[in-house]
């Protein structure tokens, strides 16, 4: 039995040498050997279980890619895009807005529509963000503007700015997100303008959105949009924080309230049906409503930074 076991251990150390020194494919050690190709494949296989071959990614960005990992498998999303924290909020942004330009490079097409939230957090990665080529894209935004103050988080703006930078074109909503009465809501709802642009969310394939807790500092309450007595009333719901100004839980279940009666923006069963939805934010104000947003299955993507990421899990 000794014998036998010492042979199997000469085959599958051969055969590993082959595969991964040799660079030989799985036919030519199979033809080599002349034992059958599913032979072969066995022995890598115990190779590997009986960590003869131990394989070791030597990269300085494999403790991101790890770290992406183990929140891709706890949430079971499709990627987790994580950049290197910083203390410095200008270079986190555009550190965000590279990795936003490498995905945008790989999965962009022609003649794509992408919708865009709102936040600061966007439109400061707009503004940063430096794409490899350009691509006649469509962007649309999937909320009325925000910013009684000014237009720094307005979703028009940040159409505007990506799609002036990727050689496309961007559509306009013209509305605020968040209108004095659910009578105003439903006027404009049917106004043809808005209507165009609510028709086009069954064309988009990436969405990108921002997500907000409902804290004292929340970029909401600097917008003049909402007060503190609003927050306080979302509060008492359960509610923790927004996408796109959807109102979620803990678990990520939306919660029913009276102040979005009055808010115009994308169902949120149309933003389920988009193919990839991109949640952009980080900081540990951030954490409750982007691990939310994650269970709740709004967002199949998450771009952030290192210690966001780990304290997500």
């Amino acid at each position: 039995m000794a014998v036998d076991n010492n042979y199997e251990l000469k085959l599958i150390t051969k055969v590993a040498r082959l595969y991964y020194f040799d660079n030989l494919n799985q036919q030519k050690i199979s033809e080599k050997l002349n034992i059958s190709r599913s032979k072969v494949s066995r022995c890598l296989t115990k190779a590997k279980k009986k960590k003869i071959v131990e394989i070791k990614i030597n990269s300085p960005y494999e403790k991101f890619e790890e770290l992406s990992d183990k929140v891709e498998k706890t949430f079971n999303i499709k990627e987790c895009l994580i950049v290197p924290s910083s203390e410095n909020i200008e270079q986190t942004y555009r550190l965000l807005a590279s990795a936003l330009a490498e995905f945008f490079d790989r999965v962009l097409k022609e003649n794509d529509y992408i919708g865009v939230g709102w936040g600061t957090t966007l439109k400061s990665i707009s503004k940063y963000i430096e794409p490899a080529r350009k691509v006649p894209i469509k962007i649309i935004p999937l909320v009325g503007g925000l910013g009684k103050f000014g237009v720094e988080v307005h979703t028009n703006s940040v159409a505007s700015i990506l799609a002036e930078k990727y050689g496309g074109i961007s559509y306009a909503m013209h509305s605020p997100a968040v209108l004095d009465s659910s009578y105003a809501k439903e006027i404009l709802e049917n106004d043809s303008n808005i209507k165009e642009v609510f028709n086009m969310i069954d064309k988009v394939s990436i969405a990108l959105l921002g997500m907000s807790d409902i804290g004292k500092d929340s970029t909401m309450i600097k917008s003049g949009n909402f007060n503190v007595n609003d927050f306080a009333y979302l509060e008492s719901l359960g509610v923790i924080g927004d996408v796109n100004l959807i109102f979620i839980n803990k678990e990520g279940q939306t919660v029913n309230n009276e102040i979005d009666k009055r808010i115009l923006k994308a169902p949120l069963e149309k933003i389920k049906k988009i193919k990839n939805v991109v949640g952009i934010a980080f900081g540990k104000k951030k954490v409750d409503v982007i691990r939310a947003a994650l269970l709740g299955k709004i967002i199949n993507i998450i771009l952030t930074d290192e210690k966001t990421a780990q304290n997500l899990i």
